[in-house]
């Protein structure tokens, strides 16, 4: 089971309120007032777990009503006003004038008034015809603000009022040119401003179990009692009541989900961030938002279930007639012409995204092949044509039309992928984006969850951000590609692939295989423009489907009727809206003209995709040197020749893997020494201990197998979740312990670690920062690296032979791997201590400053200067 990670608007409003009916409850046990409420058992998990289930089986109709307005009627008379003010009033009235609340507690219990305002105010606005509802929340809001009234004593407000929560003056001149300015649905655009209430004191972190009583005269702030002796108090709250408020509470981390994702991607267009970090930071986000909606739907399983829970869930807080009964968009041109506009209230809950979404999933039930003549939104403006020209709809036209082609797009890739993995007897093929694979629930199963259509519209928002250069993505993937491609130089013969030059060890050459495969057919040859404009030139004959609806063959229109009908909608039109088809002009949408339209208007798939080659390239890398050991002996020379002065010139890539892989090639800490340049390699290559011994046995030459360079801890973590090892949620709970834990090993610790949950944004903000540095790091280039250190060794070998007469033993095996580099470098570093050692022990009475290094470190210095000036080998 995964572990609860995040801290839900709702959960921090479940919890604030408990600090506070805790506090109130102590604080009046101290007075001598007996509280009698609901006390909950404190167990060491979240504090926002709570049970909201109803207990009892579900009323209909106006037994239903009924029974909400009795119980809301129990509960605003006994159930909350005096379990709040008569404690309330005993600690007020008390005359112990040393009881003070903590500024902590009136802090949050303003926040969880605020909470409950901007829910109130919603139901108010959008005029709710859930009358209980609405009357619920003003009870709660009452309930709260009348005890903080009468606990007035006890706190001491001025520190509140001046820590500048309130806006300025400027501030709200600007809001007020703002709201000038707007000239479309003015009236409407104020008042959903005014449900907008600040949500301050995000900073202000405390548990119930962490709630003690305080003293005014008191300096110091007391400890908090072990868990299990603290008491946590709760507020009753009602089940239907309730429901309504956490889905409120959900869309509202919806929309902060949605602003950083908005910033995410505005970095990445100015160049500040990278395709990678963007796009896992967006793909976390969109199971973070699934698992949200997994949480709202188990408060009420048989209400809100799939495959349509976001026209349940959003049912709850925003009743829309258009979507009772899955209404076609003609139905609603007829019956709800005041639902036309497109309102800041539809935009709350993504109404108009998920009104595309559904028309889709209504069409792709009727097994119509690519492509697929979608009906545009303008048919829903049969009886309103006038409303076509405002810029809301408008933008709405676009939006349903770019995504009804990526959808349709979408529908002949799934056949092609699976023609192509057939093709190429290949199990590995691009991995999928969380979007992608939510739009193929969508097309395949019916699915509309809240999720999907969430993911929806932050694709919109990544399109109007990126304006005319979406396609950047995909440029940056496909060179990304080639790049790999290039780098992994394989030769084509017959039907086998060899590796040129050095080469992989033969068990472990499968997954070099596997990803030149995905290289060479997912992006190099692309072959999905070729085949959509095969496919349309063989279906052109067929049939025009992207006619006007009235000029469509009989048969066709026929099976659409019967479908819709089969859904309980009627397609007939009234005569006096007949006369409007001219002026809408329904003509279903047309496919997408550009054969890689998929591709370049998807930068999502494109990160993920991306992201899939750094993990495959990174991972071919590390097996191909730690096959080789290259790397490892020219990381020691390099240092030998650094450290003892022989070498000035710094090689910048060297130094990074070096950094990066310290605890691999040099035991966690750089070697300084010349006595332990030897010592420190030949511990690393697995050499006993023993051969240090005065009178050591000589070694014979054989292969050496020492410690091994390993992929990073967040590509093992993720490449879990590219390869569909693990769910994201897992790897998302591994991947944050891992940024926690280096956290708490860097000089300055961030404090926020010490909460055992963080809200939704802070979990995606801490995920894009680590991995815009980690990307970098994974990106290192293992085998380029490789290949050339394997190269300079072969030229310190030559010139050995040739200036010193030494000619080193030279042992290779059958994969192309030279195993006597090893033990010529282990050779170097034995000279350079022996050298220092006779230095010491001859001319220590002569010399001040002794000598280090020696002529075969001479020769090595020489080799890398000429490489780093570019002379030697071309990289």
């Amino acid at each position: 089971m995964i572990p609860e990670l995040l801290y839900s608007s709702y959960q921090r409003y479940k919890e604030d309120t408990n600090v506070f009916t805790t506090w109130l409850s102590q604080a009046a046990r101290a007075c001598g007032f007996k509280t009698v409420g609901v006390k909950r058992e404190t167990k060491p998990v979240s504090a926002a777990t709570a049970d909201l289930k109803p207990a009892g089986p579900r009323l209909k109709g106006k037994a239903r009503k009924d029974a909400k307005a009795q119980a809301a009627t129990a509960a605003n008379s006994e159930g909350g006003q005096n379990a709040q003010q008569k404690p309330a009033e005993a600690v007020g009235k008390s005359g112990k004038s040393n009881i003070r609340m903590p500024e902590d507690v009136l802090r949050v219990a303003r926040r969880a008034i605020n909470a409950r305002k901007r829910c109130s105010n919603w139901f108010t606005e959008t005029e709710s015809k859930d009358k209980v509802s609405t009357e619920g929340h003003a009870h709660f809001i009452g309930v709260l603000e009348q005890a903080l009234s009468i606990l007035k004593p006890c706190y001491n407000d001025e520190p509140l009022m001046s820590s500048g929560h309130q806006p300025s003056a400027k501030k709200a001149e600007a809001t007020q040119a703002q709201q000038r300015a707007r000239t479309f649905d003015e009236d409407l655009n104020n008042r959903f401003r005014m449900l907008q209430i600040e949500d301050t004191d995000n900073d202000v972190e405390i548990t119930a179990p962490e709630v003690t009583l305080q003293s005014k005269n008191g300096p110091k702030k007391p400890q908090p009692r072990p868990l299990e002796e603290s008491e946590v108090w709760e507020l009753v709250d009602e089940f239907s009541i309730e429901l309504g408020f956490i889905v409120f509470c959900f869309f509202e981390d919806l929309h902060r989900i949605q602003d950083l994702l908005k910033a995410t991607w505005r970095e990445y267009k100015e160049g500040r961030l990278d395709l990678m970090t963007c796009t896992m930071t967006t793909n976390f986000a969109f199971d973070l938002v699934r698992r949200a909606e997994e949480d709202v739907i188990s408060q009420a399983p048989g209400l809100l279930g799939k495959p349509r829970s976001y026209e349940a869930i959003s049912a709850l807080i925003f009743y829309v007639d258009s979507l009772k009964g899955g209404k076609a968009p003609l139905n609603e041109a007829q019956e709800f012409e005041d639902q036309l506009k497109i309102t800041p209230f539809d935009e709350f809950v993504y109404l108009s995204t998920a009104r595309i979404l559904i028309e889709f999933e209504q069409l792709s039930a009727m097994k119509i092949a690519f492509p697929q003549p979608v009906p545009s939104v303008r048919m829903s403006y049969i009886s309103r044509p006038d409303l076509l020209e405002l810029p809301q709809v408008k933008k709405w036209e676009q939006e349903d039309e770019f995504l009804s082609q990526l959808l349709m797009d979408m529908s002949l890739n799934d056949d092609i992928s699976k023609a192509m993995i057939e093709i190429t007897k290949r199990r590995k093929a691009s991995a999928q984006d969380e979007l992608s694979k939510g739009f193929y629930s969508l097309r395949r199963e019916g699915e509309v969850s809240t999720w999907i259509v969430f993911a929806a519209r932050v694709l919109l928002d990544i399109r109007d951000i990126m304006g005319k250069d979406i396609s950047r993505g995909y440029r940056e993937q496909v060179k990304a590609g080639c790049a790999a491609y290039k780098t992994l130089d394989l030769a084509v013969e017959g039907n086998n692939l060899t590796p040129r030059g050095v080469r992989w060890k033969g068990t472990k050459s499968e997954h070099v295989m596997e990803l030149w495969y995905m290289l060479e057919f997912w992006t190099i040859k692309n072959v999905f423009p070729l085949m959509k404009e095969k496919w349309l030139a063989e279906k052109a004959h067929v049939i025009d489907q992207f006619q006007p609806f009235s000029e469509f063959p009989p048969a066709l229109m026929e099976e659409a009727k019967a479908h819709y009908k089969s859904k309980g909608i009627e397609t007939e039109l009234p005569p006096h809206l007949a006369n409007n088809l001219e002026k809408v002009g329904l003509q279903p949408i047309k496919h997408a003209t550009d054969p890689n339209f998929l591709r370049l208007h998807n930068p999502l798939a494109s990160g993920t995709m991306m992201f899939d080659i750094l993990l495959g390239m990174e991972h071919a890398g590390t097996t191909l040197a730690n096959h080789h050991q290259t790397i490892f002996a020219i990381a020691h020379l390099y240092n030998a020749a650094r450290q003892t002065d022989s070498l000035e010139v710094c090689w910048p890539e060297m130094n990074e893997l070096i950094q990066v892989h310290l605890a691999e090639l040099f035991s966690g800490q750089l070697s300084q020494a010349p006595n332990e340049f030897y010592s420190r390699a030949a511990i690393g290559l697995g050499i006993s201990a023993q051969h240090f011994a005065r009178n050591k046995r000589k070694v014979k030459p054989r292969t050496l197998k020492g410690s091994e360079i390993s992929d990073s801890q967040t590509s093992k973590i993720l490449e879990d979740y590219i390869a569909n090892r693990k769910p994201m949620a897992s790897c998302l709970h591994r991947l944050e312990g891992l940024i926690q834990d280096a956290e708490r090993c860097s000089k300055k610790p961030d404090k926020r670690l010490a909460r055992k949950q963080l809200k939704p944004v802070e979990v995606l903000a801490q995920v894009r920062e680590w991995l815009s540095k980690t990307i970098p790091i994974m990106s290192l280039d293992y085998i380029k690296l490789t290949r050339i250190c394997t190269k300079l060794l072969g030229t310190i070998h030559r010139r050995a032979r040739e200036k010193l007469g030494i000619e080193h033993e030279l042992i290779r095996d059958g994969d192309s791997c030279q195993h006597g580099y090893i033990w010529m470098t282990l050779h170097i570093l034995d000279e350079i201590r022996e050298c220092r050692k006779m230095q010491e022990e001859v001319f220590r009475s002569r010399y001040k400053d002794l000598v280090a290094g020696g002529p075969h470190l001479d020769i090595c210095a020489q080799v890398f200067q000429e490489y780093l000036a570019g002379s030697l080998i071309s990289s």
